[in-house]
């Protein structure tokens, strides 16, 4: 127990930091808990204008605009989680896509099927269950899972099926001709992992909610600390102003008194214990991603025992943890999974999985997108470092002229169309000659994201590209208020 002294002191410099540090600590938490949940539709399809986001947000909005495409000689039809547009002038100008019942448009996680002369057999995985394309491109309608959030989909391995993802978890078989659906028995029986992941990884992913608990559930704890971010902010500020400026304020002596006490039960003892350690976990980390690039170039040699990891690293529990999915044409058992613990295979049908040994360069923490169209199958990675596999079989080749991770290919004519952030690229019918392409796609929605406005807020690049030692300071004022306010508690206790 804290003597008298001891406990006026801590008393002191937990108010006047809490004071100095409340009103940030209120933005960061409402902006992290909206940084937690990239698959709100609101969050991606509401748009501030570039002119409020700052330079370095701006740069990444361009790539947010068009993820994945597909094409007939004439026409593309292209989108992301921001929409789906259709051009008939390469990319001049673009006209959203109509889905048939629905008001606005959900989120664009991929197609499946190649479009020939026209988009017939052409399907969309979206936040709002599987649509297929009219032959003109310009609408869609609805097959199967409505409500349900696919994130990726593929041709099966015959003419007759789609295999999708739903919320990263579920592996789900579609019959087209019917829209029925079964769920691939999937288990979490996963080998060949690297003995050792990146330590820079291993920092970032507990800070972005992926780090800790097996089964995509560490998001919680960076929700719990965000919502415990608002509350004890919200609460410390209201206890101050009532106890300063409750007279002023109208409040007889049995309200406020009333009021304070209720308040501190709710500050400290209650919502400050149940969120000082996820706090504390945010705000520790929060030091080297304030400086990610040196902390990256610090640490890049840096590994640590995977074993040794919380159960996140693993691998014996993959819901939330599968982004894309392919099946191989013509292997029924055969399916490949892409995953932040890189691209894994399946040659049961989902009973077992292992690392995928034949691709080059591999590494042991690393996502990817993954996806098939005819009959090749492509593994995006940044780093001109995509590859490709044609017929299910043979060695992988790397796409050579690309610099960042492709999301989207498509056949146009006797070439591809290839997307990535950077924008369209055409290769011949071998995707092996890849020079950047004339069509255009950055008008197709206009402004930043709000999900992206939410983290230019929060990283504080938006007031001034130094921000970044604010953001240190209140992290340590985050730690100071977590630390010193147990300790007031346990002498005061409900008093």
């Amino acid at each position: 127990m804290v003597d008298v002294h001891t406990h006026r002191v801590l008393w002191t410099v937990h108010k006047y930091a809490g004071l100095v540090a409340a009103a940030w600590l209120l933005v960061l938490g409402v902006t992290g808990v909206l940084l937690d949940h990239h698959e709100w539709r609101w969050l991606n399809q509401n748009s501030v204008p570039t002119t409020w986001t700052s330079k370095q947000i701006n740069r990444l909005v361009p790539g947010t605009v068009m993820r994945y495409a597909v094409a007939t000689p004439a026409t593309i039809v292209g989108g992301s989680e921001r929409g789906t547009w259709l051009s008939s002038d390469k990319g001049k100008t673009w006209t959203k896509v109509a889905f048939d019942g629905i008001k606005g448009q959900p989120q664009l996680f991929g197609f499946a099927g190649s479009a020939g002369a026209n988009f017939s057999g052409v399907y969309l995985a979206t936040d709002d269950g599987l649509w297929t394309l009219a032959p003109d491109g310009a609408s869609a309608r609805r097959i199967a899972l409505k409500g349900e959030h696919l994130t990726s989909v593929s041709p099966g391995h015959d003419g007759a099926t789609l295999v999708a993802v739903r919320d990263h978890s579920d592996l789900l078989t579609i019959e087209k001709a019917t829209g029925k659906v079964t769920r691939i028995a999937r288990s979490d029986n996963v080998t060949g992992l690297t003995e050792t992941v990146p330590f820079n990884t291993f920092i970032r992913e507990i800070h972005f909610g992926r780090g800790l608990l097996a089964g995509g559930k560490s998001i919680w704890i960076n929700d719990l600390a965000g919502v415990a971010l608002i509350a004890l902010s919200l609460s410390g500020i209201a206890y101050w102003l009532i106890k300063r400026n409750g007279k002023q304020l109208g409040l007889s002596v049995p309200a406020r008194r009333g009021s304070l006490k209720w308040l501190f039960r709710a500050h400290g003892p209650t919502v400050g214990l149940i969120g000082a350690i996820p706090i504390l976990i945010l705000a520790v980390t929060a030091f080297p991603l304030n400086h990610i690039y040196g902390f990256i170039d610090a640490t890049k040699d840096w590994e640590v025992t995977r074993a040794a990891l919380p159960p996140a690293y693993q691998a014996n529990n993959l819901d939330g943890e599968i982004d894309g999915v392919a099946a191989w044409p013509g292997q029924p058992g055969r399916l490949s999974i892409s995953s932040r613990f890189g691209v894994m295979q399946s040659l049961d049908n989902g009973r077992s999985w292992r690392t995928e040994p034949s691709i080059p360069d591999p590494s042991g923490m690393a996502g990817a997108n993954l996806f098939r169209v005819d009959d090749s199958v492509f593994v995006g990675r940044g780093g001109d470092r995509n590859i490709v596999q044609t017929g299910g079989a043979g060695e992988w080749r790397f796409l050579k002229g690309l610099p960042t991770g492709i999301t989207s290919a498509t056949r146009q004519g006797d070439q591809w169309l290839i997307k990535n952030s950077r924008g369209f690229y055409v290769a011949d019918a071998d995707a092996r000659s890849i020079r950047k392409s004339d069509v255009q796609f950055k008008n197709a929605v206009s402004g930043t994201a709000l999900f992206l406005f939410a983290a230019d807020i929060h990283a504080g690049v938006i007031f001034h590209e130094q921000f970044k030692w604010l953001n240190d300071l209140f992290a340590a004022l985050a730690i100071l208020l977590v630390l010193s306010g147990p300790v007031i508690w346990l002498r005061r206790k409900w008093v």
